[in-house]
């Protein structure tokens, strides 16, 4: 009986040693795993800082490069509108150089054709004033020749009539003709009036019609770089943290193996020839305070 109750003993110490040995071996494994699960959270950290530093360089690249192809191609727009500026400014003064020499040759056909006029009307006044004075030549003669004829058929008061006579008609023809000649001296001064009126409506037409002189509009402003925004870095990201596992003691199972092996080697009866109860062993090792009832 005392055999087999150190064979339970012994197996109970062993039982002990392997649960510790199995703890330790549960406690290394963990702790490899928690070391290559930190390893694995510092490796996405590095590369997740990595990765946020070069995006965070591409982006400030990317606006620089940005700012630069806008800059270059606002200088482009820039240089265009300048030059399209003053070609048009060209053309325009072409334009009213031409417009200031057709309208100086036109004052100026408008002066001769106003000369023209005045010249025929002139010219016109003065066949009249010429034939006038034909006339009164004439008339001058018939009233002489009327007159000597009076004088010479007749005497005294019939002669004095006759002469009278012949000098009221040839006062009553004078009469006419200075009356015509006033008329046509005023219809002339109406026509020269109204040539000078035609000049001055054209040379009117052709002042409205001048161009205004051109002038070169101001230069655009000129394009400029944006400031350059205030770049943020972004944080660093730190490694998270391995999941703790469970810590297995490796004492407790074999102070719990040894306790158990103790307490059972108490109740061991040694003696043979003692038959002692179970129950009086027991309390006596307790009473001297075994250790095989506590748990550790």
């Amino acid at each position: 009986m005392a055999g087999w109750a150190a064979a339970g003993v012994v197996t109970s110490v062993i039982g002990g040693i392997f649960g510790g040995v199995q703890s330790s071996n549960a406690n290394s494994a963990q702790q490899d795993y928690i070391r290559r699960m930190e390893e694995r959270q510092q490796e996405i950290a590095d590369i997740t800082n990595e990765w946020q530093k070069k995006d965070f360089e591409a982006t400030q690249q990317n606006w620089r490069d940005l700012a630069d192809y806008n800059f270059e191609t606002a200088m482009k727009a820039y240089n265009y509108d300048r030059l399209g500026r003053s070609l048009q400014y060209k053309t325009d003064a072409q334009k009213y150089l031409m417009n200031v020499q057709n309208s100086n040759q036109q004052l100026t056909f408008n002066d001769i054709s106003a000369a023209q006029g005045r010249t025929r009307e002139q010219i016109a006044l003065d066949q009249v004033m010429q034939e006038d004075r034909f006339t009164r030549q004439d008339m001058l003669v018939e009233q002489l020749q009327q007159t000597g004829k009076a004088r010479l058929g007749q005497a005294g008061r019939s002669m004095n009539k006759a002469v009278q006579s012949t000098e009221a008609q040839i006062g009553r023809d004078l009469a006419v003709l200075d009356a015509s000649l006033t008329g046509e001296i005023q219809a002339s001064n109406l026509r020269m009036f109204d040539i000078s009126l035609g000049k001055h409506a054209a040379d009117a037409r052709v002042e409205a019609a001048r161009m205004l002189r051109p002038t070169m509009m101001p230069d655009p402003p000129l394009p400029t770089i944006p400031p350059e925004p205030n770049w943020v870095e972004p944080p660093e990201v730190l490694p998270g943290m391995a999941p703790l596992g469970t810590h297995h003691s490796v004492v407790a199972p074999i102070i719990s193996g040894i306790s158990s092996g103790l307490y059972g080697m108490s109740q061991i009866n040694w003696n043979p020839n003692n038959g002692g109860d179970f129950t009086t062993q027991q309390s006596a090792a307790v009473q001297a305070g075994w250790p095989g009832n506590q748990n550790y």
